[in-house]
Parts: structure tokens; sequence; C-alpha cells
């Protein structure tokens, strides 16, 4: 196999020696990809902004690559618990997160996503992708279809997205590199195309959740809108 090295000796080779590089063999052309790019995400960056655009005086940013059990949302239900303990609405308080990099994303897709790709999904799994399994598993139940951590339970625990939208107006913020590179891998487990995959996801997102165009960026972003950084899981 030709490596990098090889293929620039070659190169500086021909320089030096015409008649030899003219006498090579041409190198084979590259096949044409098989699966189409995603398309890119339209993103409206004024619509970001007026959703961060708020003057209540408690903005909190909760970050998480991972899905550990839930432990960003039980962050986020701890931080307004708190606020109403020592006496200070939840109307005076935005809490937002954003799901990057890794599982974490999975947080952000409804019950039909959850049923039709993640849960089949799981028992696929390839001995190199043992510690997604084991972090899905962190939140997976058997006896529950859908998004485990989205439907509204009650009382003062409950960390479900539904209620931290219904208590504080929670918003998530979602990785689109993290969702694509979801959607190639399921594709590819469940014999899909990944845009069609990529398309049902997008379609699919929990209340109050858009797309991003890189969480690491929404990270930053969000800081230099004033919102309190906790960085929940790595």
């Amino acid at each position: 196999m030709q490596t990098r090295f090889d293929f620039l000796a070659a190169g500086s080779l021909a320089v030096f020696t015409p008649a030899l590089a003219s006498a090579a063999t041409p190198p084979p052309s590259p096949k044409p990809s098989a699966e189409p790019s995603l398309p890119p995400l339209h993103f409206d960056l004024a619509a970001f902004d007026a959703a961060l655009d708020v003057t209540k005086p408690h903005r909190h940013l909760f970050a998480s690559t991972k899905l550990d059990g839930g432990v960003v949302l039980a962050a986020m239900r701890n931080t307004l618990n708190a606020y109403t303990d020592v006496g200070i609405s939840l109307r005076d308080v935005v809490p937002v997160a954003v799901f990057y990099h890794g599982a974490s994303v999975l947080l952000a897709f409804d019950d039909a996503m959850w049923n039709e790709y993640f849960v089949p999904l799981r028992p696929r799994g390839s001995p190199s992708g043992k510690e997604f399994f084991k972090d899905f598993d962190s939140v997976y139940d058997a006896k529950t279809r859908g998004n485990p951590c989205l439907h509204k339970k009650g009382g003062r625990e409950d960390t479900s997205l539904e209620s931290l939208v219904a208590d504080a107006g929670a918003r998530f913020f979602v990785c689109n590199n993290a969702t694509q590179g979801f959607a190639h891998y399921i594709a590819g487990h469940l014999k899909k195309p990944a845009l069609t995959v990529y398309q049902d996801l997008t379609a699919h997102l929990v209340p109050n959740a858009s797309l991003v165009p890189a969480g690491v960026w929404a990270v930053h972003a969000i800081q230099e809108r004033k919102y309190t950084l906790l960085q929940a899981s790595l």
C-alpha cells in the first residue's frame, strides 16, 4: 500500500525525471461515493440570538457530550430547585443546554426516532462502540418505549425535558455535526440511506430544541451572550 511518504517521494522524483514520470502507470481514478453528502444546515443566526436575548437576570448554560444517566437534565433541575429554595421565582431564570459531540444529542429527538432508530441500533453495536452503548444504557429503559428523558412525570425532582420547558422555558441546542455523524452511523448499521435518516432526525426534535452548526461553537457563542456555563459531562 502506498504511504503518504511514498506519494510525496514519487512526486519529487517526477520533477527531476520527467521521462520516468511519463512512463509511470497513472494512479487509479477515485471511486465515486455511494452515499451523497448530507446537506448543509440552514442556520438562522438571528433566531438563535433572539432565543437567547432575554432580560432575565439568571441565565444558565448546561453542556454535555454524554447521556451519563441524564446528568445534564438533573443539573438543570437542581439549579431550578435551588432558586426556588432561596425565594427566587423561576420567571427570573432561563436555562439552556447544548448537546454535542457524543450520545447526549440523542436527548433531543422524540419518541418516534428512539423507536425507529436508536433502540433497534442497540443490539447491533460492535465492540468498538462499547463505550457508546454503555452510555446509551445509562438512560435506556426496555419497559418504556420512546425517549426515556422526554415526558413529564411531575414532582420536584422531575428531570424530564418536558418539565424543564414547562417550568422554566428551557431551550436545547443540538450539534448538527454530531447529528450527521449519527445519521451515517445509523444508516450503515440499519441499511438505510443516510440522507433519509438525517431528514427524519431533523424533523423530529423535541419541543424547544434546535440544531446549531457545531455544539462547540454554541457553547462559546452562548457564553458570549452572558450565560454562565456548567459542563455536565465530557
